[in-house]
């Protein structure tokens, strides 16, 4: 079967339960630096936001590109080295991408993440292959919730954004989407749950991808009513 959709699938929090790892991460830095952190300012500074945000807020305006690229490498390195004896996917991942790959339908991969995380969890789950599509945040000029980096997945699938099914589990991806036009599923268990209550547009919300399939996805895509 061939039809004439795609899905783009968010990495951290979507493909992989490690939004607790990244906010450990940061806390940790914090201190290192002796810059107070409360989860109120994780939430308003850090949260769901690409790292160029982040480090000024943290930081304070005035810092350069090299000093933010400096802090991002650090953060990113305490993230990784954490989160690697734990990576697992998302329940029902690597099924879901083997089904659609073999009913043809297009995989591609966008995420806020640089790039050194992006291969990281691709790599380190063993599901690049799935992907012909990857786009991350260093190949944009702005992150989500800006709808740059999905247009830019859409266009390199060669499909339209009507067309394009987006996995996300952040705020910040659920206003990219929908800026974007592109119908989107929230995935719920690495989702902020103070956060789900701005998925309010999304065609599914679902804890993680072990009940969906393509006749699922495909319905949603082309208007068709789910028994």
């Amino acid at each position: 079967m061939s039809e004439n959709w795609a899905v783009i699938f968010d990495v951290d929090g979507t493909m992989v339960n490690n939004t607790a790892f990244h906010r450990q991460a940061w806390f940790d830095l914090c201190a290192r630096y002796d810059i107070p952190l409360t989860h109120e300012a994780y939430h308003d500074k850090v949260h769901a936001r690409s790292n160029d945000k982040i480090v000024p807020n943290l930081f304070g305006a005035s810092v350069d590109t090299a000093f933010i690229r400096r802090i991002e490498i650090e953060k990113e390195s305490l993230y990784r080295e954490t989160f690697r004896p734990q990576m697992c996917e998302t329940p029902g991942l690597t099924a879901l991408l083997t089904a659609l790959v073999e009913d043809g339908i297009p995989c591609a991969a966008a995420s806020n993440s640089p790039v050194e995380n992006v291969d990281f969890v691709l790599d380190g789950l063993g599901i690049r292959h799935f992907f012909p599509v990857i786009f991350c945040r260093d190949d944009v000029a702005a992150g989500k919730p800006n709808p740059e980096l999905f247009l830019k997945t859409a266009s390199g699938l060669n499909l339209p954004p009507d067309r394009c099914l987006v996995f996300e589990d952040s705020a910040s991806g659920f206003a990219a989407a929908r800026t974007a036009q592109m119908p989107y599923v929230a995935i719920t268990c690495g989702a902020d749950k103070t956060e789900l209550s701005l998925a309010y547009d999304a065609v599914l919300q679902c804890a993680d991808f072990a009940a969906l399939t393509v006749q699922i996805l495909s319905a949603l895509m082309n208007g068709r009513v789910l028994n």
